[in-house]
C-alpha cells in the first residue's frame, strides 16, 4: 500500500516537473516573441508579458497585496513540485504519517510566513505613513495641488511607502481619479490607516475644505495609534513568550524523548496505531497553535 502511493506521488511530481519543463519553454518562446513585436506593436506585446495569476481567491488577495506576494504561475509550479518531492521523501523515509505531516504542514508553514511577512510590512508601512502625511500637508501648505503633493512626497518618502503606493502613482499617471485610485488602494490593502487616508481624501475632494488640517489631524491620529501599538505589545510580551512556551514545550519534550530512547519513535513509525496517534497529536498541536494565536489577537 505504502509503495503504490510512493509510486504514484512519484509518477505525478514526473509529470509535474515534465510540465513545468514544457511551461518554461512556452514562457521563453512567448518572451523571445515579446521582443521582436516590441518595436512594431507594443500594445499587444505588453499582452504577451507574463503577469500575475487574476483568479486569486478574494479571501487571501488582500494579504498577498500586504506581504507583496506575487501570485504567478511558475511560483505555483515551484511550490507544487517543492511540495510533492517533500512528501514523497518523507513518505518513503518515515512512512505514512510523516508523509502526511509534510503534506499539512507544508501549506501552513508557507501560509504562516506569508502571514508574518504581510504582519511586518504592513507595521512598517503604518511607522512611516505619518511623515509621508505630513510630507504632503507641507506641500499642499506652499501652493501645490494635491495630486502634486502625493506624486511629489514619494520622492522623499520611505522606501516602504514607494513600494506599496507605486500602483497609485502610475493609475495617477495614467489618468485615473485621485479619489479612485486611493479607494482602490485601501481595498486591496484592507489596512484600517490605509482606509482613513483614503477616505479623508475622498471626502476633501467630494466637498472641499482645508485639506492641510485634515492632514495635521490624520498624521497626530496615525502617531497615535501607532503608539498604541506599540504599548499594547509591550504590555502583552509576557503574555505572548509564555504562549510561544506552551507550543514549544510538547515539541521540545518529543525531542528528549527519542533522544533518550529511540525505540519510543518506532512505534509511530512502525505500528499503525502510532500512526493515528501522530496524526492526531499533530492536529492538537495545530489546534492548540491557532488558538493560541486567536487568544493573542487584539483588533481595536
Amino acid at each position: 500500500m505504502l509503495n503504490g502511493i510512493a509510486l504514484v506521488l512519484l509518477a505525478l511530481l514526473l509529470a509535474a516537473a515534465s510540465a513545468a519543463c514544457v511551461a518554461g519553454e512556452r514562457r521563453r518562446e512567448t518572451a523571445r516573441l515579446d521582443r521582436r513585436l516590441a518595436p512594431l506593436s507594443p500594445d499587444r506585446a505588453a499582452t504577451l508579458r507574463p503577469g500575475p495569476l487574476a483568479a486569486v481567491p478574494a479571501g487571501i488577495a488582500p494579504l498577498l497585496a500586504r506581504a507583496q506576494v506575487v501570485v504567478t504561475a511558475r511560483l505555483l509550479w515551484s511550490w507544487g513540485i517543492a511540495l510533492a518531492g517533500l512528501t514523497l521523501a518523507a513518505l518513503l523515509t518515515f512512512g505514512l504519517a510523516a508523509g502526511i505531516a509534510v503534506l499539512v504542514s507544508f501549506p501552513a508553514g508557507l501560509a504562516l510566513w506569508v502571514r508574518r511577512r504581510a504582519g511586518r510590512r504592513i507595521e512598517a508601512l503604518i511607522d512611516a505613513l505619518p511623515f509621508y502625511v505630513d510630507t504632503v500637508r507641507q506641500l499642499q501648505a506652499v501652493g501645490a495641488s494635491l495630486p502634486q503633493a502625493l506624486e511629489r512626497g514619494l520622492a522623499e518618502a520611505p522606501d516602504v511607502v514607494r513600494s506599496y503606493m507605486a500602483p497609485v502613482a502610475r493609475r495617477i499617471e495614467l489618468g485615473a481619479p485621485l479619489g479612485e485610485a486611493m479607494q482602490q488602494w485601501a481595498d486591496r490593502l484592507r489596512v484600517p490607516e490605509i482606509a482613513m487616508l483614503a477616505a479623508a481624501i475622498r471626502t476633501n475632494l467630494r466637498y472641499g475644505g482645508a485639506m492641510t488640517a485634515v492632514l495635521a489631524n490624520l498624521a497626530r491620529l496615525l502617531r497615535d495609534r501607532a503608539g498604541f501599538k506599540r504599548d499594547l505589545k509591550a504590555a502583552t510580551a509576557e503574555a505572548r513568550i509564555s504562549a510561544r512556551v506552551l507550543v514549544a514545550m510538547p515539541l521540545v519534550a518529543m525531542a528528549l524523548l527519542v533522544a533518550l530512547n529511540r525505540n519510543y519513535l518506532a512505534f509511530f513509525v512502525d505500528d499503525p496505531r502510532g500512526h493515528r496517534l501522530a496524526v492526531v497529536a499533530l492536529v492538537l498541536q495545530a489546534i492548540g497553535m491557532l488558538l493560541m494565536n486567536r487568544i493573542m489577537r487584539i483588533a481595536f
